[in-house]
């Protein structure tokens, strides 16, 4: 059998895709774990205003709106980076 070569991999694109895929994941991630801390601190009555008791922090209402947009988005930069590295690589083969 012949052998096959390796052809060398782009690094910066790896690295911008593993950037991407890290920040979706810890963006999604933080966000469902704030709103399960926001449900859970609803339901056990400790966010309902009363004498001497606090409302829900706003970290905790407005996080996952925005984490969970900036997580789709970092996905969708991951699918463009991942389409156009994988272009690249078949415009060098043929």
């Amino acid at each position: 059998m012949a052998k096959q070569t390796k052809k060398p991999v782009n690094k910066s694109a790896s690295r911008l895709e593993s950037i991407f895929a890290y920040m979706a994941a810890g963006l999604i991630g933080t966000s469902i774990i704030a709103m399960l801390a926001a449900l859970i601190i609803a339901a056990t009555g400790s966010a309902t205003p009363g004498l001497g008791q606090q409302l829900l922090p706003p970290i905790l209402v407005f996080y996952p709106q925005f984490g969970l947009v900036a997580g789709a988005a970092s996905i969708i930069g991951l699918l463009i980076t991942n389409i156009r590295r994988r272009n690249r690589e078949n415009r060098a083969t043929n």
